[in-house]
């Protein structure tokens, strides 16, 4: 028989025990399980690693994890987890609970009545580059003196420069009309990943939840300016998973080892002692030195952010100390939890 474990959606503010019906992943009930006056969203499922599933069905079970956050989000405000986070047992979620109870009641704090729009803004590409060649007076100029046989070849990438410079300025000013059309009624805003070529801008806005009618009329506003260049698409409201979207996870030992060893650091280092590792590596190993490559100076970077953003979870989960000596023994490394917030996966 498969083991089983609890899937953890999100962390609401809640004291007693609750249930939301079998809408979890696998169609499996869904429940809360508390710890103080916080608690964890979950369901039972076996413990699996998702990264081996087919895209179909990876996909299915993130709508599920997406789509039961919704669900809860309609009674409460909710810090949603990454997807795939499973705790091995019930014992091991109130652990969780309790040795991160600071970082999700101050998550919580920050999202309060707020809510998340992804606004998706698209332009027909073919149809601006038409409109830009037809306007642009060096443009057309260029696209001229590129049908010479002697002086085309140059022309041509001349051409090919100024029309990529000025589609790119043109979709920057767009993004920035954007941004300060909706800069009034949101608090903050964060970029995300463009999803096709028609995509010129992905930005996700936390705002209050009272600022919706708000926001939505802001957007009316901006498909009207924009009616024929521009086509917006905007999601929500859904959880703020651009904001306050936390990942947990066990210590890996191998990778945390790893990464010390590659620093030459002993079992033992203050974080200006990793500091002053990766500094002399990063100058003695940059791509600029004759000695150094590109791939040694990944590694060095990679090795850097993965002691540091372990150092930093030590300190949120055990309280930061003055000229704190970390381990990076097996064991304590196994026993500790990583913290991982949005902004350490952004660049």
């Amino acid at each position: 028989m498969t083991e089983e474990g609890k899937y953890i959606y999100c962390i609401i503010n809640e004291s007693k025990e609750k249930r939301f019906n079998s809408i979890g992943i696998n169609n499996r009930e869904v429940t809360f399980l508390p710890w103080k006056d916080i608690g964890a969203v979950v369901s039972p499922t076996p413990v699996i690693n998702f990264d081996r599933l087919d895209k179909k069905e990876l996909t299915r079970h993130v709508a599920t994890h997406q789509k039961v956050n919704e669900e809860v989000m309609q009674e409460y405000d909710v810090v949603p987890m990454a997807f795939g986070v499973i705790a091995p047992s019930v014992d091991e979620v109130v652990s969780i609970l309790e040795r991160t109870y600071f970082q999700f009641k101050t998550a919580l704090k920050k999202i309060t009545g707020k809510t998340e729009f992804a606004v998706q803004i698209f332009w027909d590409e073919k149809k601006f580059l038409e409109e830009l060649v037809n306007t642009n007076p060096q443009i057309k100029e260029l696209k001229e003196k590129a049908k010479s046989p002697l002086k085309g070849y140059v022309a041509k990438l001349k051409l090919g420069k100024l029309i990529f410079e000025t589609a790119e300025n043109k979709r920057k000013e767009y993004l920035k009309d954007v941004e300060n059309s909706l800069k009034e009624c949101s608090l903050d805003s964060r970029p995300g990943k463009l999803l096709d070529e028609t995509m010129i801008g992905n930005i996700s806005f936390l705002i209050e939840k009272k600022a919706e009618s708000e926001f939505d009329r802001n957007m009316q506003e901006l498909g009207k300016k924009y009616e024929g260049k521009l086509r917006f698409k905007y999601i929500g409201p859904m959880p703020p998973y651009s904001f306050v979207n936390i990942n947990l996870s066990l210590g890996n030992f191998e990778l945390i080892d790893r990464a010390r060893k590659t620093l030459g650091l002993r079992e033992a280092a203050s974080l200006e002692e990793i500091k002053k590792a990766y500094y002399s590596l990063s100058h003695k190993y940059h791509p600029d030195k004759f000695q150094g490559t590109e791939n040694q100076m990944k590694k060095i970077t990679q090795s850097y952010s993965i002691l540091e953003s372990y150092c930093r979870s030590c300190d949120e989960l055990e309280g930061k100390v003055k000229d704190r000596r970390y381990s990076f023994k097996e064991e304590d490394v196994k026993n500790s939890l990583i913290i991982k917030y949005p902004s350490d996966s952004e660049g």
